[in-house]
């Protein structure tokens, strides 16, 4: 039995879905599930006051449990009392100092580290809900950026919107200006991703699940030069532009959404899941 933290419990649905967090801890829950492995949703703010229901490992992958396992040695030390072997957390990528609070960390893009504890897990896309379904031709253009990048590549965002009315798309976006509180829940997320021939890239990031989820729909990844991050995106169909002339290209270009798919499929959430079981079972 493995627990599962995260900020979602057992109650949860599908429906309900809204941030990568809760993306990764439904999709590796029922992962486990596929490959034989029974696991269990266990909110993080719950352990605040409660114990957890014994298990042979847990597995942390919300910000607020990360948080708590260094401000407040209890919150770890509980976690650790009530799982028989390991304790290992779910990362996007090989940021140091987790080594002295886990047995593992399993990093979404393959770790640069030689240290031991830092082990690829990656992360996928369910073909049940990701799958193409392009009809006329459309785009879908992705979020602002936020937070310390805020307004700092305004100026990319500037050129997509200028040039997308331009070429005949139906175009999809979260339009007007998102920041992260503007929430699409992901089953209707998917619906949206499943009818895109392209997807462009607004934010730096070297995981993107969105961006595998895109891919694994179908869609072309349409990536400007300063986001291209290639430890996950290399994998995935993609073509990088640098001018308006090259992005105006790129969405010219006939795209074949099955074979996209097909080729995105090598991010599954069944194969993140055995990797993980795989490790924290020596």
């Amino acid at each position: 039995m493995i627990n599962i933290i995260s900020n979602l419990n057992e109650n949860a649905k599908l429906e309900e879905l809204y941030n990568f967090n809760h993306v990764v801890a439904w999709f590796l829950h029922d992962a486990f599930k596929k490959i034989g492995v029974e696991s269990r949703l266990i909110n993080d703010y719950y352990l605040l006051s409660h114990n957890p229901p014994k298990s042979t490992h847990t597995l942390i992958i919300s910000a607020a449990a990360m948080s708590y396992t260094r401000s407040k040695p209890s919150y770890l030390k509980k976690i650790r009392n009530y799982s028989k072997e390991k304790v290992a957390l779910y990362l996007d990528a090989d940021f140091s100092g987790w080594d002295k609070y886990f047995d593992y960390i399993f990093t979404v893009v393959k770790p640069r580290t030689q240290n031991p504890k830092y082990v690829y897990a990656g992360w996928g896309a369910d073909p049940t809900y990701c799958f193409p379904e392009q009809n006329e031709k459309a785009v879908f253009l992705d979020a602002l950026m936020w937070g310390k990048y805020s307004g700092t590549l305004d100026h990319i965002y500037e050129i997509y919107d200028k040039t997308l009315p331009t070429l005949g798309l139906k175009a999809y976006s979260v339009l007007p200006t998102y920041h992260n509180y503007r929430r699409i829940p992901w089953v209707e997320m998917q619906k949206i991703l499943r009818k895109c021939h392209y997807y462009c890239c607004t934010q730096v990031g070297e995981s993107g699940l969105i961006r595998i989820e895109a891919a694994t729909c179908g869609a072309l990844l349409v990536v400007p030069k300063p986001m291209y991050r290639p430890r996950t995106m290399a994998s995935l169909e993609h073509i990088i532009w640098e001018t308006k002339e090259d992005l105006i290209a790129a969405l010219k270009l006939e795209t074949n959404p099955k074979e996209i798919s097909e080729k995105a499929k090598k991010h599954s959430w069944n194969l993140v899941a055995q990797r993980i079981i795989n490790r924290i079972s020596r």
